[in-house]
């Protein structure tokens, strides 16, 4: 009986540690140059809190690396699951430089205002950031410093983050003649055909 409650004891555990993840999703399979990309940035298997109830996310602060040969930022923007309430939230990208940017935001809003936006939920993205493709390869988007806090002001215990790496391909957009454009090619090389035959 006791290696039974212990075995409970163990899977009740694990079930429950399961770590908080911050991903990338991309608007894109593969890119081109010229092209834009966005990544947005999401949270999910969001973490209990000791009663078995989903913790309520009140503050977010990650950095996001990039290889600058590749892609230049252009523009960040962030959810709408913790500027709500009165308070509202303070959102900021900031160290913004050539391949590299701290993103966060702290919500001023009470339990029961995050709440109804945040109940029930499996994931939601936190912040998008868009990038023009400058060149050709193989890029990278890298998570590191990320942290949660909840409504207490507590941080979640078990963080993790997932990278993404993204194609870009060097073939643009091809070209096709039109069949009048082939038309007045065919006539233009009978003329010169023709001419050459009169000499």
């Amino acid at each position: 009986m006791k290696k039974i409650i212990m075995l409970l004891t163990m899977l009740l555990v694990s079930l429950n540690s399961q770590a908080t993840l911050l991903s990338v999703e991309l608007n894109q399979d593969s890119y081109q140059v010229g092209d834009v990309l966005t990544a947005d940035f999401i949270i999910s298997d969001i973490e209990e809190d000791s009663l078995g109830f989903q913790k309520l996310l009140a503050t977010f602060d990650f950095t996001l690396s990039w290889d600058n040969s590749i892609t230049d930022y252009v523009s960040s923007s962030f959810g709408n699951k913790l500027n709500v309430g009165l308070g509202g939230s303070d959102q900021s990208a900031f160290d913004i430089m050539t391949d590299s940017a701290s993103l966060s935001e702290i919500s001023y809003a009470w339990w029961d205002e995050l709440l109804p936006v945040q109940d029930g939920l499996s994931q939601f993205v936190l912040a998008s950031v868009n990038f023009n493709v400058t060149s050709v390869g193989t890029g990278l988007l890298n998570l590191t410093n990320v942290s949660f806090g909840d409504d207490f002001g507590v941080s979640f215990a078990d963080v993790s983050s997932n990278n993404t790496s993204f194609i870009v391909n060097s073939s643009g957009p091809v070209d096709i003649p039109e069949p009048m454009t082939m038309v007045l090619m065919l006539v233009a090389l009978t003329l010169l055909a023709r001419q050459r035959n009169l000499n």
